[in-house]
């Protein structure tokens, strides 16, 4: 009987001890500020799926050097990236 109880005064503070592990690691969680004490501005990046395609194309606006770039998955390279061309935004947007 003292063998079981000791058993399981030692799984109880094993338990313990992970929770308080637990706890620490989720209290101690890093935040993610984007873009804290840097210039904003920079970059601007968004996915969007195109009409009748089954993949999405990742655009990166380039603020400061007004540039749209599309990327989009390669068919015949795994994990590779197709870049286009990238559009001049100040052209497209111009006054006519």
């Amino acid at each position: 009987m003292p063998m079981k109880r000791l058993t399981i005064v030692a799984l109880v503070g094993v338990n313990i001890a992970l929770f308080a592990a637990l706890l620490f690691q989720t209290l101690s969680l890093p935040r993610a500020i984007a873009q804290a004490g840097a210039p904003r501005g920079g970059f601007v990046t968004v996915t969007a799926k195109p009409a009748g395609r089954s993949y999405e194309v990742l655009y990166l606006l380039d603020v400061s050097a007004r540039q749209l770039h599309a990327l989009y998955p390669s068919v015949q390279l795994r994990n590779q990236l197709v870049a286009v061309a990238p559009r001049d935004l100040a052209k497209d947007f111009a006054a006519k």
